[in-house]
């Protein structure tokens, strides 16, 4: 690990005494210290030194420290200062001393489904309120949900997420745990990522399992793409809520207030939510009690009656010590009174020893404990195969959009006039699950196992599919300029049909001859997106300019040019961008782009910045053209 930047002892800027480093992360070094204006702890969090080192992050971090300085929210850490010294630049930000809900999950605890809502609550309603505010956070995780001295939660780091990764060499699994799969395929994060990363979050603190797994980065993103939130009983009403909060698409995800007012409707009180603090470890000696004192050396003898396994026996009449069942002293007291006399017989009849009883007695106490065992066993099974449970026909389901269900008739051996009314007369219980389909409206119900008018006993579980629409893919932004092979290989990836005929060539002047110069589909439109399954078609270009000059008729002395009408935009500037950056503008641009330089690789591309671009920015091009970018690793 390298050294910290500042020592114990020092002094920031003549007020903050650093106490001591909590802990040195991919972004920022963290310090306890001292406010000595104040006279109260706060933590100091500076840039580190290979990320200061970058205008572009240092531009970055001082912007976003004042921003975040402006805002004040109850489920939001507070920043307070920030500042600059030798060199360094720093932020300081409000010290809260519960530790955070990782630590709650490393220790193996899990939470229940009201207090799971509370939580998505108060952090949805804190992300709303940043997103009002033209801020994203990008990096939420359960690190980042810090625990004040009371035990309620605050969203912390709006200042610190994002800051210089395009810098970063590598991504581990904690980096990748709860990124969207916008994310995952290189877009910039949105206020919808942070939808999703807290749907991840509340389902990871209910269930203690994380829904996509892998052994690498790589693997865990790949699995979260185009996929739904697995189901899990541990959920309950919280099952679909995940669900919405977490679709794959971004622009079918609900937005963190939305997020928020429907886990509020869960819970049945406003209080926020108090998670108890993680038990510190108990001292391993402290777990074992002394032994009894000993009264011989090496070992303690057995007595007599451990030996022979005689039981002594203590006579139930007389008794020389205190009653085994603590009784008021009036029932000590001698009467000839019938009712004392029954009392004394029922005291009597619980100190009997049952081992002294004769031969025949016994044997009638133990079969009447083989009968009840009996009895239970044939009731547990007679439950088990479902002769107690009440037997229905499943109701059909599909074809009804959850969005309208509360005045749909369903067919059914009885009039039912909504979904839940279905689940409570009937008994059933229904789980969603999500697919995408071109043929069927979004949020209708494609299918249903078990299916319509099956037998089935009350509490069997119905899952239905639902339609998340039609499944939409961006087209990689760099691919006019490539080969038709190299193309093809990454639209197919992403399961699109692709011609490249040698019948449909355009001319292009900035397209080399044979390179791809326009993307199209099957009508012949050029497009950026397509729908999944779709054709694609691929226009090579010719090298050439077709001219666009007509001469009129000899009686006419004139000649007159006819231009066709074309939209033209300006080039972005992306020089020193990274490829995210890039891609978001030209895409903004409606322009596609390739690379050329060190890294510039179209299937794996290592590139880091751009270092110039062709035409510069500002040209004016038409929409749709190629720009030629050099980058640098």
């Amino acid at each position: 690990m390298p050294a910290p930047t500042f020592a114990n002892g020092h002094l920031l800027v003549n007020r903050y005494r650093i106490q001591e480093l909590l802990g040195i992360g991919d972004t920022a070094e963290v310090y306890l210290a001292d406010d000595q204006s104040l006279q109260r702890s706060v933590v100091v969090k500076v840039l580190l030194p290979r990320l200061a080192g970058h205008e572009d992050v240092r531009r970055a971090f001082r912007e976003r420290i004042i921003k975040a300085a402006t805002l004040s929210h109850s489920h939001l850490a507070r920043v307070f200062d920030g500042g600059q010294e030798s060199g360094s630049i720093f932020m300081i930000c409000e010290y809260l001393s519960g530790g955070s809900l990782e630590d709650v999950l490393s220790s193996g605890r899990t939470l229940s489904v009201d207090d799971g809502a509370r939580l998505g609550r108060d952090v949805g309603s804190a992300l709303a309120y940043i997103h009002e505010n033209g801020m994203v956070h990008g990096a939420l995780s359960p690190s980042k949900l810090l625990l004040d001295e009371e035990g309620r939660v605050r969203v912390s780091d709006i200042a610190l997420a994002g800051i210089g990764k395009e810098y970063r060499e590598r991504l581990t699994l904690d980096d990748v745990r709860f990124l969207s799969p916008e994310q995952a395929i290189g877009d910039p994060a949105n206020a919808r990522s942070d939808v999703y990363a807290l749907a991840l979050i509340l389902y990871e603190a209910v269930t203690g399992i994380t829904p996509f797994d892998g052994v690498t980065p790589e693997a865990v993103l790949r699995a979260r793409i185009n996929a739904t939130l697995p189901m899990r009983p541990e959920l309950g009403t919280l099952d679909m809520l995940l669900a919405q909060a977490a679709v794959a698409d971004p622009r079918l995800r609900l937005d963190a207030e939305q997020f928020a007012s429907r886990l509020g409707a869960v819970v049945s009180d406003f209080a926020p939510l108090v998670i108890a603090p993680v038990a510190r470890d108990v001292p391993l000696l402290s777990q074992y009690r002394p032994s009894e004192p000993r009264n011989s050396i090496g070992f303690r003898p057995p007595s007599p009656d451990q030996i022979t396994g005689a039981t002594a026996v203590v006579s139930s009449l007389g008794r020389t010590g205190a009653p085994r069942h603590a009784r008021p002293a009036d029932e000590w007291v001698a009467t000839s009174s019938p009712v004392a006399r029954n009392r004394n017989l029922r005291d009597e009849f619980d100190d009997l020893d049952y081992g002294r009883l004769p031969q025949s007695r016994r044997l009638v106490f133990l079969v009447a404990a083989l009968v009840l065992l009996v009895v239970a066993i044939g009731g547990g099974i007679a439950w088990k195969v479902g002769l107690f449970t009440q037997s229905n026909s499943v109701p059909n389901f599909v074809g009804v959009n959850l969005g309208e269900y509360q005045n749909v008739q369903f067919t059914s051996s009885a009039p039912i006039n909504s979904l839940r009314s279905t689940v409570k007369a009937d008994g059933f219980l229904v789980t969603i699950k999500h697919a995408y389909s071109a043929s069927v409206k979004t949020g209708t119900i494609i299918s249903q196992s078990p299916v319509f008018n099956t037998e089935a006993k009350s509490g069997q579980v119905v899952t239905v599919t639902v339609s998340d629409g039609v499944q939409t893919v961006r087209l990689p932004a760099h691919l006019i300029g490539e080969t038709c092979n190299a193309a093809t290989t990454q639209l197919t990836r992403l399961h699109l049909v692709v011609r490249c005929p040698a019948s449909q060539m355009i001319a292009s002047s900035t397209t080399p001859v044979g390179r791809i110069a326009r993307v199209v589909n099957s009508a012949g439109k050029s497009i950026t997106s397509a729908l999944v399954h779709s054709t694609v078609v691929l226009e090579r270009s010719t090298g050439t300019v077709a001219s666009t000059t007509t001469t009129t008729v000899a009686t006419t002395p004139t000649t007159t040019t006819t231009v066709a009408a074309q939209t033209l935009v300006a080039v972005p500037n992306v020089v020193g961008k990274n490829e995210a950056q890039v891609h978001a503008a030209m895409t903004a641009a409606d322009l596609y782009y390739h690379t050329t330089g060190p890294g510039a690789s179209a299937t794996n591309p290592t590139w880091t910045k751009v270092v110039s671009e062709s035409p510069v920015a500002g040209t004016k091009v038409k929409k749709l053209s190629s720009v030629t970018l050099t980058v640098t690793k």
